[in-house]
């Protein structure tokens, strides 16, 4: 008998706790990093924090080493349908699998860019941990330095287009009155503040695209927090949850993002774009997909425009 999940794309740490040791759920830590080097931002996996502890039952599934495609010019984009099916046989994950999906950030962006792409690979039965290993760790709920061995599984991968934009579909989406583009990174990269973006070439954002950064589907009040502040807060190590439907309908519905139209989230390297398309269909908008190659395939064409809004 299949565990009954309701429409959310999210479920709680009480809801984790309460199914932990079903035999349908596979728990996946998908915790990542990233540094600055020569002002680029680079993404790593973190492994070693995996194994140091993890919610009892958890696997770990590398969101670099893994699940981008390291032949691709674009950093961190998905690995094709047979790559990313292998990973999930060995991780365990079957066409039936309920995978409950987290991360460390406080944000979900790795949990929030996985469940994407099973999602974008047809596999409906994803839910991403609200608040994510920060909320259950808070909770003095246990952690795990036990690494499972899961018996193989068969995923069958069943591509769904409508989860996906292409920098062509962006291109011809530009200027459309039926769609909208939304810039999910911080308002001083959007504006195209600094001498460079940290995750593309070029500063700005394309062109006519809003701004909803990610942090703001936590709260709208961080809406204005800076790449500074933002690290300032995560080294808190206090733990973050969406907020309520109710916000995040005022939230895209104040920057002009609504039900009727056409939605394509980007950020840098489509995590945050992931988190913001997260928040878009906890609203139930049908027609919102995330452009994967994000701004750092976007600045990296020359032949495309950037536009730049300073203050």
């Amino acid at each position: 008998m299949q565990v009954r999940l309701d429409s959310s794309p999210l479920v709680t740490t009480e809801w984790l706790a309460t199914h932990l040791t079903d035999p349908e759920l596979r728990v996946v830590d998908v915790r990542w990093r990233s540094r600055y080097e020569n002002g680029r931002g680079i993404s790593f996996d973190d492994y070693d924090g995996y194994l140091a502890g993890h919610i009892p039952g958890a696997v770990f599934a590398g969101m670099i080493s893994d699940l981008s495609d390291p032949e691709h010019p674009v950093p961190d984009t998905l690995v094709a349908a047979e790559q990313f099916a292998r990973v999930m046989e060995r991780l365990g994950i079957g066409n039936s699998t309920l995978v409950v999906v987290y991360d460390n950030m406080g944000f979900p962006l790795g949990s929030a860019r996985l469940w994407w792409a099973l999602s974008y690979y047809g596999h409906d039965r994803v839910r991403v941990l609200d608040g994510g290993l920060r909320a259950w760790q808070s909770e003095g709920r246990p952690l795990s330095i036990e690494v499972p061995a899961p018996a193989h599984a068969t995923f069958t991968p069943r591509v769904r287009p409508d989860w996906k934009a292409s920098k062509q579909d962006v291109v011809a989406a530009v200027g459309q009155p039926g769609t909208v583009i939304v810039d999910c990174l911080t308002p001083e990269l959007y504006r195209g503040g600094g001498e460079r973006h940290l995750w593309g070439r070029r500063p700005g954002h394309i062109p006519g695209a809003v701004n909803v950064p990610y942090m703001a589907n936590i709260d709208p009040a961080l809406a204005t927090v800076t790449s500074a502040e933002r690290e300032r807060m995560l080294a808190s190590g206090r733990s973050f949850t969406f907020g309520t439907p109710e916000s995040l309908a005022r939230l895209y519905r104040s920057a002009g993002v609504t039900p009727d139209l056409e939605v394509i989230t980007y950020c840098g390297r489509g995590y945050a774009g992931a988190c913001g398309l997260l928040a878009l269909k906890i609203l139930g908008y049908e027609r919102a997909r995330l452009y994967d190659g994000s701004w750092a395939e976007w600045s990296a064409d020359p032949n495309l425009p950037a536009e730049v809004s300073p203050l």
